[in-house]
């Protein structure tokens, strides 16, 4: 079922012409593998190895374009950093 979640992600991101990097597939591949809410410093720990010059600020810029795509939402909590899950399929 992730798979499949992912390739429609995928596919609206081609629909709307948005460039799909290397880090940013990696990026909707671990929201879309996850099966809970994640932080940006969890995507970063988690991908540092793959993409050691990928940073908080890359990964706040990509997660802001999935948002506005749809393809991720945002769990806002008080006094804590934001929240992320893939937004297609659940």
């Amino acid at each position: 079922m992730a798979q499949n979640d992912l390739n429609q992600a995928l596919q609206r991101m081609q629909a709307k012409n948005i460039t799909l990097t290397p880090q940013r597939y990696a990026l909707l591949e671990y929201l879309y593998t996850r099966g809970s809410y994640v932080t940006v410093k969890d995507i970063c720990d988690a991908l540092i190895v793959r993409y050691p010059h990928m940073n908080a600020m890359a990964v706040n810029s990509s997660l802001h374009v999935f948002e506005r795509l749809g393809l991720i939402r945002e769990l806002a909590v008080v006094d804590t950093s934001g929240r992320y899950e893939a937004a297609i399929g659940s």
